[in-house]
């Protein structure tokens, strides 16, 4: 099996992984991320290696110029702590990593910035280690990026997908509500029916769509030359995500045929299949 990589919300459950199909964590500092857990980074860490699992730090921010030199601190502690990667959208991270000499893997996971497979031979001649590809284009240009790059880019495989992050807190400018976290209100246009969520933090806003998936084509994924897969569960609980994990480990391994494992997700949530993402909303309503 392809290595994947899983979020874990909290400290406490990382045991619960043990007999998983993850080979490797990711966890995050709230100041540093749009986490709302407070993690002991130090104590996550150990608790990873000593399942012998790799334990990656998120970074899904962008930093102000004055954040840098905290944020400069917060990288020099997790490689000091024995972290193994870093995943982060902001390439400022990336001359950080450079500056100070760290040698844990970076990732760079801009979201919707890397559609084409020449961002990414130029990103990885520049010493970028990794990257996870644009999850807004059709499956079609993501298999021919990680041909071009082989064993090179990370691919979300499941979790929802992230719309837009900004620094404009929504919440607190337009409800009046200037909370320092807030989870479970969502964003509605007039002419659509679905709801987005929204994530706030004082740091800013991040805007969700639906949930990807990729069940029926998970198989097919895993003959293709991806450095790995990342399953990005950050709206459910770690209980959830292990039932997640356990359904695409059976689907890969033949003992539980896709559609059968569609039928065992959430039908609460609402779903994209990776294989009907389009660039536009043009293209979905052309076809």
């Amino acid at each position: 099996m392809k290595t994947i990589l899983t979020v874990i919300r909290k400290q406490e459950n990382i045991d619960k992984f043990a007999d998983s199909c993850a080979d490797a964590f990711i966890m995050a500092d709230r100041m540093f991320s749009s986490s709302y857990d407070q993690n002991d980074l130090k104590e996550c860490i150990k608790a990873a290696h000593r399942l012998n699992r790799k334990l990656y730090v998120r970074c899904d921010r962008l930093y102000d110029q004055n954040e840098l030199e905290a944020l400069e601190g917060f990288l020099v502690n997790i490689s000091e702590w024995g972290a193994d990667g870093i995943i982060y959208s902001d390439i400022g991270v990336f001359s950080l990593l450079e500056k100070l000499s760290i040698s844990c893997k970076g990732i760079y996971a801009p979201e919707t910035l890397l559609t084409n497979y020449r961002d990414i031979a130029d990103l990885k001649d520049d010493g970028v280690e990794g990257c996870v590809i644009s999850k807004d284009i059709p499956l079609d240009d993501v298999i021919e990026i990680a041909e071009n790059c082989p064993e090179y880019c990370y691919l979300r495989i499941h979790g929802p997908i992230l719309i837009a992050y900004s620094h404009r807190r929504y919440i607190a400018s337009y409800l009046q509500e200037d909370r320092e976290h807030a989870e479970g209100y969502y964003l509605q246009e007039e002419t659509r029916d679905t709801r987005l969520p929204l994530v706030e933090k004082k740091e800013g806003s991040w805007l969700y769509g639906t949930v990807l998936q990729s069940l029926n084509v998970i198989k097919m994924l895993e003959e293709k030359p991806f450095a790995g897969f990342i399953v990005d569960n950050v709206f459910d609980d770690d209980e959830e995500t292990l039932r997640i994990l356990d359904l695409y480990e059976k689907v890969i391994k033949g003992t539980l045929d896709g559609r059968t494992a569609l039928n065992q997700l959430d039908g609460s949530r609402e779903y994209t299949a990776i294989e009907d993402v389009r660039k536009t909303w043009l293209d979905k309503e052309q076809e």
